[in-house]
């Protein structure tokens, strides 16, 4: 067990956590893109919010739930064939919510060596305990200055987007 877990091997909530990268991969299918050659856009979002998913979860060792998209940047076009590397980091953590960061690397068929970001964007997800209410998080340990740097950044975005939900409620 190590020191950040307690008896029950779970992570301690008190506890501060190193943000690991999480990294999946996908490849583009015709199924994927639409009448332009080029993928979909929701399919894009929805490989993004897994990778987002996996990078909270495995920081928090526990449950936790999309609650805030912001800022996709589509920077250049993905198409069929296309290889994917989605790389996901939690940047920011409050008393119950995380910040992470998704970007996408794209290499183009026929297979080149130059890997081109495609995409990124922030997602907010919030841990739950096991009756769905919102539960404390292990704080993100800052260690570089790409640290802070990126935890300012994230407070900012989740400033932002609870600004925009307050305003929407209006």
């Amino acid at each position: 067990m190590t020191p950040a877990e307690n008896t029950k091997g779970t992570l301690a909530m008190d506890s501060e956590r190193r943000a690991d990268e999480v990294i999946t991969h996908e490849v583009v299918f015709p199924q994927d893109t639409n009448h332009y050659g080029t993928l979909f856009g929701g399919k894009m979002l929805s490989w993004m919010d897994k990778v987002a998913y996996y990078a909270s979860t495995r920081f928090c060792g526990q449950n936790t739930v999309t609650v805030s998209v912001e800022g996709i940047d589509f920077s250049v076009p993905v198409r069929n064939g296309d290889l994917l590397d989605l790389h996901a980091r939690v940047i920011h953590t409050a008393r119950t919510s995380l910040v992470i960061r998704v970007d996408v690397f794209k290499t183009e068929m026929p297979y080149t060596s130059e890997r081109r970001l495609s995409h990124t964007g922030y997602f907010t997800f919030v841990a739950l305990d096991d009756d769905g209410k919102p539960r404390r998080v292990p704080t993100l340990l800052l260690e570089t200055e790409e640290d802070r740097r990126l935890f300012s950044l994230g407070a900012k975005i989740k400033e932002h987007a609870l600004s925009r939900r307050k305003s929407a409620s209006r």
